[in-house]
């Protein structure tokens, strides 16, 4: 699946193929500014809200969920000091009554400007919105939903997945695939794409070596039967869309990219991109094999097969996903224990002060 070309890769001591090389610039790529207009034609409709004012930057990364009472004038609180000029019309956690003074003194941060433009994005993209920053979406926060999907129809419900996301907080800070120091300065931005009911099944992530597609990976760790027979349909579709738009548009020699392919009439749409390197999930692939695909070589797509058991793989893969850090990885089950024994303890401390 050759495009252009490009320099080989380094190989370590032993001969065996290693990660090329990670620049700022093939993160600044992945950047969802940095490829949108460029692919605007095979990609869903977003708007991007940049730059942000800090006072938003500050509100993302600070602790606790602050939401408006008002949306029609939201001011967040933040914990630092007392303003009395405070009409109580604003943004506010509980009501709060200024003869306590036990309860944290508090300041007015303004997010007006950011505010608007959340709603009017909305309003543009027909109502329904998928929110994400620079390089990451808070998928990890599905869990805080209703619905557990990122669908948002309102600033609140964009502002709670923000915030109650690891992923955007790593985005925010700019150390996901970088040191600080290696990143440099870069701009937040704030995305917001049209909401589209997208089947997990047709989405699927895609592998480029040397400006060459290697590698076709099915994201959704499950089987469907009926992806069998639309293999080489699935393919040649992804192939087309990197030879006619990708491959002359983006600029790295070395990435991952992710597309959704419609059932129906095969229509295929970019989701996202990511840099090539050991952060990023590398679905039903090991690395291993695709840093070791020789030039002119292709491992094609994999479908997840039925003789593995899917829900084993489901959790294995797509837990660090969808929870919090606290409850990921291997520590999940202590997690869950520790985090049921402190609301056992705060809930016994709480009916022991009701009761005094």
């Amino acid at each position: 699946m050759p495009c252009g070309t490009a320099n080989q890769e380094p190989t370590s001591a032993d001969g065996s193929q290693m990660f090329p090389p990670l620049t700022r610039q093939d993160v600044l790529n992945c950047m969802f500014s940095s490829w949108y207009e460029k692919l605007s034609r095979v990609t869903f409709k977003s708007v991007v809200i940049k730059p942000l004012e800090p006072s938003f930057i500050e509100y993302l990364a600070s602790d606790g969920i602050v939401l408006p009472e008002d949306e029609e004038a939201p001011k967040y609180r933040n914990n630092i000091k007392d303003d009395s000029s405070d009409d109580g019309s604003g943004w506010s956690d509980d009501e709060e009554d200024p003869e306590d003074q036990s309860k944290p003194l508090k300041t007015i941060v303004n997010i007006d400007a950011t505010s608007m433009a959340i709603r009017e994005a909305i309003d543009k993209l027909g109502g329904k919105v998928f929110p994400r920053m620079n390089w990451s979406a808070p998928t990890d926060a599905t869990w805080m939903t209703c619905d557990n999907s990122l669908q948002c129809r309102s600033l609140s419900e964009v502002l709670i997945v923000l915030k109650g996301s690891d992923k955007i907080s790593e985005d925010i800070d700019g150390t996901q695939f970088l040191s600080k120091q290696e990143m440099g300065d870069w701009e937040h931005e704030l995305v917001l794409r049209q909401w589209c009911n997208l089947y997990p099944s047709m989405e699927f992530r895609c592998f480029v070596r040397n400006k060459t597609l290697v590698a076709v990976s099915q994201i959704e760790m499950q089987y469907y039967e009926f992806l069998e027979s639309m293999e080489d349909k699935i393919e040649s579709s992804i192939q087309r869309l990197f030879d006619r738009h990708i491959c002359s548009q983006f600029e790295s020699e070395n990435y991952c990219f992710d597309v959704y392919i419609t059932q129906e009439d095969g229509r295929t749409f970019v989701i996202d991109f990511k840099p090539m390197c050991d952060k990023v999930d590398s679905c039903l692939y090991l690395w291993q094999e695709i840093l070791a695909v020789k030039e002119d070589e292709s491992l094609g797509l994999r479908l997840f097969p039925d003789s593995l058991d899917g829900m084993r793989h489901y959790s294995n893969k797509f837990t660090r996903s969808q929870f919090p850090k606290d409850l990921d990885g291997e520590g999940l089950n202590t997690s869950i224990t520790e985090f049921i024994k402190k609301m056992t303890l705060k809930q016994a401390a709480e009916e022991d002060e009701q009761s005094e």
